[in-house]
Protein backbone atom coordinates (compact mmCIF):
# COMPACT_ATOMS: atom_id res chain seq x y z
CA UNK A 1 0.00 0.00 0.00
CA UNK A 2 1.35 3.42 -0.94
CA UNK A 3 0.57 6.23 1.52
CA UNK A 4 1.17 9.86 0.63
CA UNK A 5 0.79 12.70 3.11
CA UNK A 6 -0.37 15.90 1.43
CA UNK A 7 -0.41 18.95 3.72
CA UNK A 8 -1.93 22.04 2.21
CA UNK A 9 -2.79 25.62 2.94
CA UNK A 10 -6.37 26.43 2.01
CA UNK A 11 -6.85 28.90 -0.78
CA UNK A 12 -8.28 32.21 0.30
CA UNK A 13 -10.77 32.56 -2.54
CA UNK A 14 -13.79 30.35 -3.02
CA UNK A 15 -14.29 28.58 -6.32
CA UNK A 16 -17.84 27.43 -5.56
CA UNK A 17 -19.17 28.80 -8.85
CA UNK A 18 -16.83 26.46 -10.75
CA UNK A 19 -17.32 23.25 -8.80
CA UNK A 20 -20.22 21.95 -10.86
CA UNK A 21 -19.21 23.37 -14.25
CA UNK A 22 -20.60 21.18 -17.04
CA UNK A 23 -22.81 19.17 -14.68
CA UNK A 24 -26.47 18.84 -13.72
CA UNK A 25 -27.75 18.31 -10.18
CA UNK A 26 -29.45 14.93 -9.84
CA UNK A 27 -29.90 14.65 -6.06
CA UNK A 28 -30.64 17.25 -3.39
CA UNK A 29 -31.01 15.46 -0.05
CA UNK A 30 -31.86 17.74 2.87
CA UNK A 31 -32.74 14.97 5.38
CA UNK A 32 -35.97 16.75 6.27
CA UNK A 33 -37.67 13.48 7.05
CA UNK A 34 -39.65 12.61 9.02
CA UNK A 35 -37.73 9.39 8.40
CA UNK A 36 -34.90 8.13 6.20
CA UNK A 37 -35.85 8.07 2.52
CA UNK A 38 -35.72 4.34 1.75
CA UNK A 39 -35.99 4.93 -2.01
CA UNK A 40 -32.41 6.22 -1.77
CA UNK A 41 -30.93 4.72 1.38
CA UNK A 42 -30.32 1.35 3.01
CA UNK A 43 -29.13 0.93 6.59
CA UNK A 44 -25.68 -0.41 7.38
CA UNK A 45 -22.88 -1.08 4.91
CA UNK A 46 -23.49 -2.70 1.51
CA UNK A 47 -21.74 -5.85 2.79
CA UNK A 48 -23.32 -6.03 6.26
CA UNK A 49 -23.46 -4.32 9.64
CA UNK A 50 -19.79 -3.79 10.54
CA UNK A 51 -16.47 -2.81 8.95
CA UNK A 52 -12.95 -2.69 10.45
CA UNK A 53 -14.00 -0.86 13.61
CA UNK A 54 -15.55 -1.69 16.97
CA UNK A 55 -19.15 -0.71 16.27
CA UNK A 56 -21.95 -2.83 14.89
CA UNK A 57 -24.39 -0.69 12.94
CA UNK A 58 -28.11 -0.78 13.64
CA UNK A 59 -30.93 1.16 11.93
CA UNK A 60 -31.98 2.92 15.13
CA UNK A 61 -28.59 4.68 15.30
CA UNK A 62 -29.16 6.58 12.01
CA UNK A 63 -32.14 8.86 12.48
CA UNK A 64 -33.63 11.99 10.91
CA UNK A 65 -34.12 14.79 13.45
CA UNK A 66 -37.02 17.30 13.51
CA UNK A 67 -34.62 20.12 12.59
CA UNK A 68 -33.47 18.41 9.39
CA UNK A 69 -30.30 16.47 10.18
CA UNK A 70 -29.27 12.89 9.69
CA UNK A 71 -27.80 12.07 13.09
CA UNK A 72 -25.64 8.98 13.33
CA UNK A 73 -24.97 8.10 16.94
CA UNK A 74 -22.28 5.89 18.44
CA UNK A 75 -22.83 4.59 21.96
CA UNK A 76 -21.30 2.04 24.30
CA UNK A 77 -23.57 -0.93 23.81
CA UNK A 78 -22.51 -4.44 22.87
CA UNK A 79 -24.69 -5.98 20.18
CA UNK A 80 -22.51 -8.81 18.84
CA UNK A 81 -19.61 -10.83 20.26
CA UNK A 82 -17.31 -11.50 17.32
CA UNK A 83 -13.66 -11.90 18.35
CA UNK A 84 -12.15 -11.12 14.93
CA UNK A 85 -8.68 -9.61 14.55
CA UNK A 86 -7.81 -7.20 11.71
CA UNK A 87 -4.90 -4.96 10.76
CA UNK A 88 -6.70 -2.23 12.71
CA UNK A 89 -6.99 -4.29 15.89
CA UNK A 90 -9.72 -6.54 17.26
CA UNK A 91 -13.32 -6.14 16.14
CA UNK A 92 -14.96 -6.42 19.55
CA UNK A 93 -18.23 -4.76 18.52
CA UNK A 94 -18.59 -3.47 22.05
CA UNK A 95 -20.14 -0.25 20.69
CA UNK A 96 -23.21 0.36 18.55
CA UNK A 97 -23.29 2.92 15.77
CA UNK A 98 -24.88 3.60 12.39
CA UNK A 99 -24.28 3.76 8.67
CA UNK A 100 -26.36 4.27 5.56
CA UNK A 101 -25.63 3.38 1.94
CA UNK A 102 -27.23 3.90 -1.47
CA UNK A 103 -26.30 0.50 -2.91
CA UNK A 104 -28.73 -0.61 -5.61
CA UNK A 105 -30.76 2.59 -5.30
CA UNK A 106 -28.58 5.53 -6.27
CA UNK A 107 -25.19 4.87 -7.84
CA UNK A 108 -23.10 6.85 -10.32
CA UNK A 109 -20.19 6.36 -12.72
CA UNK A 110 -18.78 9.89 -12.43
CA UNK A 111 -19.72 13.35 -11.25
CA UNK A 112 -19.52 15.57 -8.20
CA UNK A 113 -20.58 14.97 -4.58
CA UNK A 114 -20.88 17.72 -1.98
CA UNK A 115 -21.80 16.75 1.59
CA UNK A 116 -22.20 19.03 4.62
CA UNK A 117 -21.65 17.54 8.05
CA UNK A 118 -20.24 18.00 11.55
CA UNK A 119 -18.04 15.28 13.02
CA UNK A 120 -18.16 14.26 16.69
CA UNK A 121 -15.50 15.73 18.95
CA UNK A 122 -14.40 12.37 20.30
CA UNK A 123 -11.08 11.40 18.70
CA UNK A 124 -11.89 7.69 18.92
CA UNK A 125 -14.81 7.99 16.52
CA UNK A 126 -14.26 7.34 12.84
CA UNK A 127 -16.62 9.44 10.67
CA UNK A 128 -16.32 8.66 6.98
CA UNK A 129 -17.94 9.21 3.60
CA UNK A 130 -16.87 7.01 0.70
CA UNK A 131 -18.01 5.27 -2.49
CA UNK A 132 -17.83 1.57 -3.27
CA UNK A 133 -18.95 -0.56 -6.24
CA UNK A 134 -22.61 -1.45 -6.59
CA UNK A 135 -21.73 -5.15 -6.38
CA UNK A 136 -20.91 -4.68 -2.69
CA UNK A 137 -17.14 -4.97 -3.07
CA UNK A 138 -14.62 -2.66 -1.42
CA UNK A 139 -12.30 -2.09 -4.42
CA UNK A 140 -12.23 0.33 -6.11
CA UNK A 141 -13.05 2.80 -3.34
CA UNK A 142 -13.20 6.60 -3.49
CA UNK A 143 -12.91 8.24 -0.08
CA UNK A 144 -14.52 11.66 0.19
CA UNK A 145 -13.38 12.11 3.77
CA UNK A 146 -12.57 10.19 6.92
CA UNK A 147 -11.56 11.58 10.29
CA UNK A 148 -9.63 9.75 12.97
CA UNK A 149 -7.62 10.89 15.99
CA UNK A 150 -7.30 14.67 15.54
CA UNK A 151 -10.38 16.71 14.66
CA UNK A 152 -8.18 19.25 12.84
CA UNK A 153 -7.34 17.01 9.90
CA UNK A 154 -9.00 14.50 7.63
CA UNK A 155 -7.84 11.96 5.08
CA UNK A 156 -9.08 11.13 1.60
CA UNK A 157 -7.94 8.90 -1.22
CA UNK A 158 -8.50 6.24 -3.87
CA UNK A 159 -8.14 2.47 -3.62
CA UNK A 160 -7.78 0.40 -6.79
CA UNK A 161 -6.20 -2.72 -8.29
CA UNK A 162 -2.78 -2.17 -9.89
CA UNK A 163 -1.38 -3.88 -13.01
CA UNK A 164 -0.09 -6.74 -10.83
CA UNK A 165 -3.64 -7.41 -9.62
CA UNK A 166 -2.72 -6.12 -6.15
CA UNK A 167 -4.85 -3.71 -4.15
CA UNK A 168 -3.11 -0.35 -3.96
CA UNK A 169 -4.15 2.90 -2.31
CA UNK A 170 -3.18 6.53 -2.56
CA UNK A 171 -4.06 8.29 0.68
CA UNK A 172 -3.63 11.95 1.57
CA UNK A 173 -4.05 14.04 4.70
CA UNK A 174 -5.60 17.50 4.67
CA UNK A 175 -4.08 19.25 7.69
CA UNK A 176 -4.91 22.41 9.65
CA UNK A 177 -8.65 22.24 9.06
CA UNK A 178 -11.61 21.90 11.42
CA UNK A 179 -14.15 19.10 11.29
CA UNK A 180 -16.08 19.21 14.58
CA UNK A 181 -16.50 22.94 15.32
CA UNK A 182 -19.53 23.25 13.03
CA UNK A 183 -20.92 22.16 9.67
CA UNK A 184 -18.27 21.81 6.96
CA UNK A 185 -18.51 20.78 3.32
CA UNK A 186 -16.56 17.97 1.71
CA UNK A 187 -16.49 17.62 -2.07
CA UNK A 188 -15.37 14.93 -4.46
CA UNK A 189 -15.34 15.22 -8.25
CA UNK A 190 -14.21 12.45 -10.57
CA UNK A 191 -14.35 11.49 -14.21
CA UNK A 192 -12.40 9.28 -16.62
CA UNK A 193 -9.05 10.89 -15.82
CA UNK A 194 -9.02 13.04 -12.71
CA UNK A 195 -10.16 13.01 -9.10
CA UNK A 196 -10.47 16.32 -7.24
CA UNK A 197 -11.24 16.92 -3.56
CA UNK A 198 -12.64 20.09 -1.96
CA UNK A 199 -13.15 21.38 1.59
CA UNK A 200 -15.63 24.20 2.20
CA UNK A 201 -15.75 24.96 -1.54
CA UNK A 202 -11.98 25.31 -1.77
CA UNK A 203 -9.69 23.13 -3.85
CA UNK A 204 -7.69 20.58 -1.86
CA UNK A 205 -6.03 18.21 -4.35
CA UNK A 206 -6.30 16.84 -7.89
CA UNK A 207 -4.92 13.50 -9.01
CA UNK A 208 -4.78 12.22 -12.60
CA UNK A 209 -5.43 8.47 -12.61
CA UNK A 210 -6.58 7.65 -16.13
CA UNK A 211 -5.75 3.93 -16.11
CA UNK A 212 -6.95 3.29 -12.56
CA UNK A 213 -10.25 5.16 -13.00
CA UNK A 214 -11.22 2.70 -15.75
CA UNK A 215 -12.09 0.34 -12.86
CA UNK A 216 -14.72 2.76 -11.58
CA UNK A 217 -18.25 1.98 -12.72
CA UNK A 218 -21.45 2.35 -10.71
CA UNK A 219 -20.33 3.66 -7.32
CA UNK A 220 -22.63 3.86 -4.31
CA UNK A 221 -22.35 6.23 -1.38
CA UNK A 222 -21.68 5.16 2.22
CA UNK A 223 -21.99 7.53 5.20
CA UNK A 224 -20.89 6.00 8.49
CA UNK A 225 -19.68 6.59 12.02
CA UNK A 226 -17.27 3.98 13.31
CA UNK A 227 -15.61 3.49 16.69
CA UNK A 228 -11.92 2.59 16.84
CA UNK A 229 -10.66 1.29 13.50
CA UNK A 230 -7.97 3.60 12.14
CA UNK A 231 -8.05 5.47 15.45
CA UNK A 232 -6.92 2.35 17.35
CA UNK A 233 -4.00 4.29 18.84
CA UNK A 234 -6.42 6.72 20.50
CA UNK A 235 -7.86 5.44 23.79
CA UNK A 236 -11.59 4.88 23.63
CA UNK A 237 -13.06 6.69 26.62
CA UNK A 238 -16.58 5.43 27.42
CA UNK A 239 -17.47 8.83 28.92
CA UNK A 240 -17.20 10.37 25.41
CA UNK A 241 -20.27 8.43 24.35
CA UNK A 242 -22.92 8.74 23.07
CA UNK A 243 -21.20 10.64 20.25
CA UNK A 244 -23.06 12.09 17.26
CA UNK A 245 -22.21 12.90 13.63
CA UNK A 246 -24.74 15.29 12.04
CA UNK A 247 -25.23 15.37 8.26
CA UNK A 248 -27.05 18.46 7.00
CA UNK A 249 -27.11 18.36 3.20
CA UNK A 250 -26.05 16.15 0.31
CA UNK A 251 -25.91 17.29 -3.32
CA UNK A 252 -24.93 15.08 -6.24
CA UNK A 253 -24.23 16.32 -9.76
CA UNK A 254 -23.58 14.38 -12.94
CA UNK A 255 -22.04 15.44 -16.27
CA UNK A 256 -24.34 17.14 -18.76
CA UNK A 257 -22.47 15.59 -21.67
CA UNK A 258 -21.32 12.00 -21.94
CA UNK A 259 -21.75 10.20 -25.25
CA UNK A 260 -21.34 10.65 -29.00
CA UNK A 261 -21.94 14.03 -30.66
CA UNK A 262 -21.44 16.04 -33.82
CA UNK A 263 -20.31 19.67 -33.48
CA UNK A 264 -21.89 22.03 -36.00
CA UNK A 265 -20.60 25.58 -36.30
CA UNK A 266 -23.41 28.06 -35.64
CA UNK A 267 -22.40 30.48 -38.42
CA UNK A 268 -21.18 28.18 -41.20
CA UNK A 269 -23.32 25.11 -40.52
CA UNK A 270 -20.27 22.90 -41.11
CA UNK A 271 -19.06 20.10 -38.85
CA UNK A 272 -15.90 19.59 -36.82
CA UNK A 273 -13.98 16.77 -38.54
CA UNK A 274 -10.59 15.13 -39.15
CA UNK A 275 -9.01 15.88 -42.51
CA UNK A 276 -9.50 13.13 -45.13
CA UNK A 277 -10.67 10.65 -42.46
CA UNK A 278 -7.05 9.71 -41.76
CA UNK A 279 -5.70 8.05 -38.63
CA UNK A 280 -2.41 9.95 -38.76
CA UNK A 281 -1.08 11.54 -35.61
CA UNK A 282 -1.05 15.31 -35.99
CA UNK A 283 -3.69 15.38 -38.74
CA UNK A 284 -5.60 18.66 -39.13
CA UNK A 285 -9.00 19.36 -37.62
CA UNK A 286 -11.25 21.02 -40.20
CA UNK A 287 -14.83 22.08 -40.79
CA UNK A 288 -16.69 20.21 -43.54
CA UNK A 289 -20.15 19.36 -44.81
CA UNK A 290 -22.00 16.57 -42.99
CA UNK A 291 -21.14 13.33 -44.78
CA UNK A 292 -22.06 10.83 -42.06
CA UNK A 293 -18.47 9.75 -41.43
CA UNK A 294 -17.09 8.57 -38.09
CA UNK A 295 -14.37 11.22 -38.49
CA UNK A 296 -17.13 13.79 -37.80
CA UNK A 297 -18.34 11.99 -34.66
CA UNK A 298 -16.82 12.81 -31.27
CA UNK A 299 -16.99 10.77 -28.09
CA UNK A 300 -17.41 13.35 -25.32
CA UNK A 301 -16.25 11.98 -21.97
CA UNK A 302 -16.23 13.73 -18.60
CA UNK A 303 -12.58 13.82 -17.56
CA UNK A 304 -13.17 15.32 -14.11
CA UNK A 305 -12.67 18.73 -12.51
CA UNK A 306 -15.31 20.25 -14.82
CA UNK A 307 -13.38 19.21 -17.94
CA UNK A 308 -14.08 16.99 -20.93
CA UNK A 309 -12.03 15.05 -23.41
CA UNK A 310 -13.14 14.79 -27.06
CA UNK A 311 -12.15 11.54 -28.80
CA UNK A 312 -12.87 11.23 -32.52
CA UNK A 313 -14.76 8.03 -33.28
CA UNK A 314 -12.85 6.71 -36.30
CA UNK A 315 -9.27 6.94 -35.02
CA UNK A 316 -9.87 7.14 -31.24
CA UNK A 317 -7.38 10.03 -31.09
CA UNK A 318 -7.99 13.12 -28.99
CA UNK A 319 -8.73 16.71 -29.98
CA UNK A 320 -5.45 18.52 -29.27
CA UNK A 321 -3.99 22.03 -29.46
CA UNK A 322 -0.83 21.66 -31.51
CA UNK A 323 2.45 21.68 -29.56
CA UNK A 324 0.70 22.85 -26.38
CA UNK A 325 0.13 26.23 -28.02
CA UNK A 326 -1.71 29.05 -26.29
CA UNK A 327 -1.38 31.84 -28.86
CA UNK A 328 -4.19 33.04 -31.06
CA UNK A 329 -4.03 30.93 -34.21
CA UNK A 330 -2.75 27.72 -32.57
CA UNK A 331 -3.82 24.92 -34.89
CA UNK A 332 -6.03 22.02 -33.82
CA UNK A 333 -4.97 18.45 -34.55
CA UNK A 334 -5.73 14.86 -33.52
CA UNK A 335 -3.18 13.14 -31.29
CA UNK A 336 -3.03 10.07 -29.03
CA UNK A 337 -4.83 10.94 -25.85
CA UNK A 338 -2.55 11.53 -22.85
CA UNK A 339 -4.83 13.52 -20.47
CA UNK A 340 -2.73 16.67 -20.86
CA UNK A 341 -4.45 20.02 -20.38
CA UNK A 342 -4.04 20.79 -24.07
CA UNK A 343 -6.41 17.85 -24.71
CA UNK A 344 -8.97 18.84 -22.07
CA UNK A 345 -11.87 21.20 -22.77
CA UNK A 346 -14.41 23.26 -20.89
CA UNK A 347 -17.84 23.05 -22.50
CA UNK A 348 -19.31 26.50 -21.93
CA UNK A 349 -23.05 26.98 -22.56
CA UNK A 350 -23.57 30.32 -24.33
CA UNK A 351 -27.22 30.82 -23.32
CA UNK A 352 -29.13 28.65 -20.83
CA UNK A 353 -32.19 28.97 -23.09
CA UNK A 354 -30.28 27.11 -25.84
CA UNK A 355 -28.11 24.65 -23.87
CA UNK A 356 -26.98 22.79 -26.99
CA UNK A 357 -25.08 25.87 -28.23
CA UNK A 358 -21.63 25.89 -26.61
CA UNK A 359 -18.11 27.23 -26.76
CA UNK A 360 -15.19 24.79 -26.46
CA UNK A 361 -12.45 26.31 -24.30
CA UNK A 362 -8.98 24.78 -24.16
CA UNK A 363 -8.01 24.10 -20.54
CA UNK A 364 -4.28 24.63 -21.17
CA UNK A 365 -4.96 28.25 -22.11
CA UNK A 366 -6.88 29.02 -18.91
CA UNK A 367 -5.08 31.14 -16.30
CA UNK A 368 -6.23 33.46 -13.53
CA UNK A 369 -5.87 36.43 -15.85
CA UNK A 370 -6.93 34.81 -19.13
CA UNK A 371 -10.43 33.63 -20.02
CA UNK A 372 -8.99 30.92 -22.25
CA UNK A 373 -8.84 30.33 -25.99
CA UNK A 374 -11.63 28.55 -27.81
CA UNK A 375 -12.15 26.52 -30.97
CA UNK A 376 -12.74 29.03 -33.76
CA UNK A 377 -13.27 29.14 -37.51
CA UNK A 378 -10.78 31.66 -38.97
CA UNK A 379 -12.70 34.85 -39.69
CA UNK A 380 -10.85 35.40 -42.97
CA UNK A 381 -11.79 31.97 -44.36
CA UNK A 382 -15.09 30.33 -43.48
CA UNK A 383 -15.10 27.82 -46.34
CA UNK A 384 -15.31 24.05 -46.07
CA UNK A 385 -11.87 22.54 -45.53
CA UNK A 386 -10.30 25.36 -43.53
CA UNK A 387 -8.22 24.21 -40.56
CA UNK A 388 -9.66 25.28 -37.21
CA UNK A 389 -7.62 27.02 -34.54
CA UNK A 390 -7.70 28.55 -31.07
CA UNK A 391 -8.61 32.21 -30.64
CA UNK A 392 -9.53 34.58 -27.83
CA UNK A 393 -13.24 35.13 -27.16
CA UNK A 394 -14.74 37.49 -29.74
CA UNK A 395 -18.38 36.67 -28.94
CA UNK A 396 -18.64 35.45 -32.53
CA UNK A 397 -20.85 32.73 -33.96
CA UNK A 398 -17.67 31.37 -35.54
CA UNK A 399 -16.73 30.31 -32.00
CA UNK A 400 -20.09 28.72 -31.16
CA UNK A 401 -21.00 25.10 -31.83
CA UNK A 402 -24.26 23.21 -31.77
CA UNK A 403 -23.88 19.86 -30.01
CA UNK A 404 -25.93 17.23 -31.87
CA UNK A 405 -26.34 14.11 -29.74
CA UNK A 406 -26.27 10.80 -31.61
Amino acid sequence: MMIIVFIFGLLTSSISAQLTHGQTRVLYETFDGPSLNTTIWNNGYPWGSYYNHRANTTPRQAKITPDGFLNITAMKERTITLGLMTEYGPIDLDYTSGAINSNGKFCMKNGFIDISLRTPQSGSTWPSVFLVPEDGGQVPMLTVMEVFNSRTRYSYGFKYTNDKNEVEEISFVADNIQTSDGIHRYGLDWGYDQITWYYDDKWVNTQTKSDELRQVDNMCLVISLGVGGKSKETPIAPQDYPSVMSVDLLEIWQPKYDGFYKFQNVQTGLLLEINSATHNWGEQVLQWHDNGGDWQIWHVQYAGHGQYRLIVAHSRLGLDSDNWGTDDGTKLIQWPYHSGNNQLWKIQVVDENTPDIVQLINVHTLTNSDAGKMISVPANDVSAGVQLHLWRDLNSNLQKWKMIRL
